[in-house]
């Protein structure tokens, strides 16, 4: 097993070759954004400027499990690391540990592994590498066929839809995966769990999941997935982000609701009237609080419209969709 201390010491890397920019300082070892970098067969590429501080990087021998499993080349950070860009190794045949060379994908992960899919391979220097286009959280690099570790994340996005911030994403293959975890942030650094989906668990289809953020946000945000298997181990997904532009006047969610119905503001509100399609009014509500919660359980299912004044004289008004 091999190990390299990436801080300040530069001089004790002889196998690492770099073209551009690069320093090792105070702030720790610092890569500038499309320099190609190489320490004992990773190669890194990053689109942005690129920081390892303080970190211990360990070669080992010691295979991923998975069917079959992964090479016997796995790059182990001592901590997670945030990296954006083309990220590849260099092998030898002797360490291909049952895989099909031409069928090798990048692998990456902290406990669990993500297998990502569309790498490319060259068979003649034994080098596999992807471009990872979203900020990816990873603790180990290594190599293994498509499909054969326990989660391979095929798509993961977020968007808009209405007044809703919506996330989807699609599974080709899991083995004993418990749920995925969803977290937000506002600046990569602090991130919050919003809820959980139950996992497929065993399955070779395609799976797709979506999960709604249940809060109001505005401006640039961030989510990623916590993808958890049964036995407790974990992974990241790769950073997703969002813009949300300005704060809306009001928001109402859950939305579809089934029984209750919280308003978001910003600012004071003076009033509250909830009408079905008709006009006819359901519920009037006077100088209602911001986060004020109302039960629409007896409701029946259909579309209503949400009007809220506010104290200064503005209205804005919401559809929410009862189940």
């Amino acid at each position: 097993m091999k190990r390299y201390l990436l801080f300040c010491q530069l001089a004790l890397l002889p196998t690492l070759c770099a073209f551009g920019q690069m320093s090792a300082g105070n702030e720790g070892f610092f890569i500038k954004a499309t320099t190609p970098v190489a320490i004992d067969g990773l190669t890194l590429v990053p689109t942005a400027d690129f920081y390892i501080v303080s970190r211990t990087l360990l070669i080992s021998p010691t295979a991923i499990p998975g069917v079959p499993p992964s090479i016997s080349r796995v790059y182990n950070f001592s901590t997670p690391v945030d990296f954006v860009g083309n990220l590849g190794l260099f092998f030898q045949t002797s360490e291909l540990n049952g895989n099909t060379e031409a069928s090798l994908q990048v692998a990456h992960g902290n406990a669990t592994f993500v297998t990502t899919t569309g790498s490319t391979v060259n068979t003649i220097t034994n080098y596999v590498s992807n471009n990872l286009v979203s900020l990816t959280n990873l603790t180990s690099v290594t190599a293994a066929q498509e499909g054969a570790l326990p989660v391979t994340l095929i798509g993961f996005r977020v968007n808009r839809v209405e007044n809703l911030t919506m996330l989807y994403w699609q599974t080709s293959e899991e083995r004993n995966s418990d749920f995925f975890e969803v977290r937000q942030s506002d600046d990569t650094r602090k991130w919050n769990a919003l809820g959980t989906v139950k996992a497929a668990t065993e399955s070779k289809a395609q799976e797709n999941y979506s999960f709604q953020d249940p809060s109001p946000r505005s401006g640039l945000q961030y989510y990623r997935l916590k993808m958890v298997d049964v036995d407790g181990s974990f992974a990241y997904s790769a950073i997703r982000s969002i813009d949300l532009g300005s704060t809306e006047l009001i928001s109402a969610y859950p939305n579809p609701v089934v029984d209750k119905v919280r308003i978001g503001s910003n600012v004071e509100l003076a009033s509250l009237k909830v009408m079905d399609l008709s006009g006819r009014s359901m519920l009037e509500l006077s100088k209602p609080k911001p986060g004020q919660e109302f039960n629409m359980k007896t409701y029946p299912a259909g579309t209503y419209l949400v009007q809220i004044k506010t104290a200064d004289g503005k209205s804005q008004v919401v559809k929410i969709v009862k189940q």
